[in-house]
């Protein structure tokens, strides 16, 4: 016996709808390869840069540069596992701190906490009579002192770096790491949970250094701390303010990632 003709033509239907589906779903599949695709190639220019950065890796800076881009390829690969089909969704670790490995060789000749320089070279010349000012200590190289106490925040000796880094500051307050080496106190108040301290040296670096290559750091840092204080709303506000102001940057990425996993049901 024939089926009913309404009864044909409603399969029909159903195999018509199922086909568009299916169709649709292929699509938003094909987007979804092509997005896993350019991640993918994302991720392995970040992986270059990291390895070419580690090979050459010599000084404080370089090393803080690994650091910032360890931090992209984890917001990479966050992202990477989120778009792929099936995949699930994974917390994003915070930007590497203190988990830095030690430099292999230490700089040498390096100047001791007691020895390092405390007070500001003075602007005139010393008296042409008497024992001449102790100053030998104002005149050794810059980057020493530097170099020492990036060294002990990388070992996690951070009440010992963050003196260092004053001492520089104020052996050497016109050196282009001055802003650096606020920002690194700023780190070593952070990763003791200081979060007050934490929150007064990044906004140290914004005001009082607005050149320093570390303000976007320090204006994400900044945001984090909020969220730590839980100053929740003021913590959203400075991240937002950051992506708003270098939406291209690597720190508006992570601040991106945190916004999103915080605003997640």
């Amino acid at each position: 016996m024939a089926a009913p003709l309404s009864l044909v033509a409603g399969t029909r239907d159903d195999i018509t709808r199922l086909d568009q589906q299916v169709a649709a779903l292929n699509q938003q599949l094909q987007q979804i390869q092509g997005q896993v695709t350019a991640l993918q190639k994302s991720l392995q220019e970040m992986n270059g840069r990291l390895d070419a950065i580690a090979r050459s890796a010599q000084t404080a800076d370089l090393r803080a540069d690994v650091e910032d881009l360890k931090a992209k390829v984890v917001v990479l690969s966050t992202q990477l596992g989120e778009l792929k089909p099936g995949g699930e969704e994974r917390p994003l670790a915070p930007p590497p701190a203190s988990t830095a490995p030690a430099p292999a060789v230490e700089p040498q000749g390096l100047p001791q906490p007691a020895n390092a320089p405390s007070e500001k070279p003075a602007a005139s010349p010393p008296p042409t009579t008497g024992p001449a000012p102790p100053t030998a200590a104002l005149q050794g190289p810059s980057p020493e002192l530097y170099n020492q106490a990036y060294s002990d925040y990388l070992q996690g000796k951070y009440d010992l770096a963050a003196s260092e880094f004053q001492q520089f500051m104020e052996a050497f307050p016109n050196d282009p790491k001055a802003g650096n080496c606020q920002f690194w106190m700023g780190q070593c108040a952070y990763n003791q949970k200081r979060y007050t301290d934490a929150q007064q040296a990044f906004e140290a670096v914004i005001e009082r250094y607005p050149t320093s290559p570390k303000v976007l750091a320090a204006r994400l840092k900044l945001g984090l701390t909020y969220l730590s204080l839980n100053e929740t709303a003021q913590g959203i506000a400075t991240l937002k303010a950051l992506i708003q102001a270098a939406p291209n940057s690597d720190e508006a990425l992570i601040a991106k990632d945190r916004l999103s996993r915080l605003q997640a049901p």
